[in-house]
């Protein structure tokens, strides 16, 4: 069955219609690396098209116009290349594909883009992308989170935000497919810091491979997650997400 909300189903007069109807345009972004022995490989892009497809409905609905283009699967997970399963790109490569991809939605006429982010790593990589974007196209193209600065500590026992594989993402994929979990996760935990003191304080930052913080791939509490709090940590991602891409202001803001 068609659906309305995807770039790639729709057709050339289609989408020229969104684009004279000044529509925003999500980009989701993803990423395919190894989360942990409970949760698949392609969690974070999973994750970014679910919610992004949630909020354009949902903005659809309230006579917004929308549509979600093709998501960025394999992105920036250099730090989780040593572990099973995990696919990336250089972030010299990232850049220039997102880059090229802002390009071409804008040549079709579209002039509200948001990326929807669900990978940490690719949060760096996309922020300096958007330096060149921005400056060349004249209006901003914005990095969003799917998880759209919701305080996620009152629905988490464990933990007070997301962090990899743990109990806010266990629970999410649990929501939306709980066949894609395997049922260890209920006895599984990881390290929830950094290396080191400094980093986990905001003292400093640098790079280091994920086996550097943890030995089965998960930082947090898997083991505290459930399909309930993943539906309600879903709904209160998409309630933001509508509230924040609904408001023109974002797309009247000079670069």
């Amino acid at each position: 069955m068609k659906n309305q909300l995807l770039w790639e189903q729709l057709r050339a007069p289609e989408l020229k219609k969104l684009a004279e109807k000044n529509a925003v345009v999500m980009i989701p972004m993803g990423a395919v690396e190894q989360h942990g022995p409970h949760l698949p490989v392609a969690t974070d892009t999973i994750l970014a098209q679910w919610i992004a497809e949630r909020a354009a409905k949902e903005m659809l609905d309230k006579g917004i116009p929308v549509v979600i283009a093709p998501a960025f699967v394999i992105a920036n997970s250099m730090h989780h290349m040593h572990f099973s399963g995990s696919l990336s790109l250089t972030p010299g490569t990232f850049i220039q594909v997102l880059k090229e991809q802002c390009r071409a939605i804008a040549v079709q006429g579209f002039r509200k883009i948001a990326i929807i982010n669900g990978h940490g790593g690719n949060t760096a990589p996309i922020d300096v992308a958007l330096i060149d974007i921005n400056q060349e196209l004249g209006f901003p193209v914005y990095n969003v989170p799917y998880t759209a600065g919701v305080d996620e500590s009152p629905f988490l026992d464990k933990q007070n935000y997301m962090i990899h594989s743990g109990e806010v993402e266990t629970s999410l994929i649990l929501a939306y497919d709980e066949s894609l979990v395997d049922p260890s996760y209920t006895n599984l935990s990881g390290n929830s810091g950094g290396c080191s003191d400094y980093e986990d304080c905001g003292a400093l930052s640098t790079f280091h491979y994920m086996e550097s913080h943890t030995e089965n791939g998960i930082m947090g509490e898997s083991c505290a997650a459930s399909k309930e709090k993943g539906i309600a940590l879903a709904d209160a991602y998409c309630k933001r997400l509508v509230e924040v891409l609904s408001d023109e202001r974002l797309w009247s803001v000079p670069v």
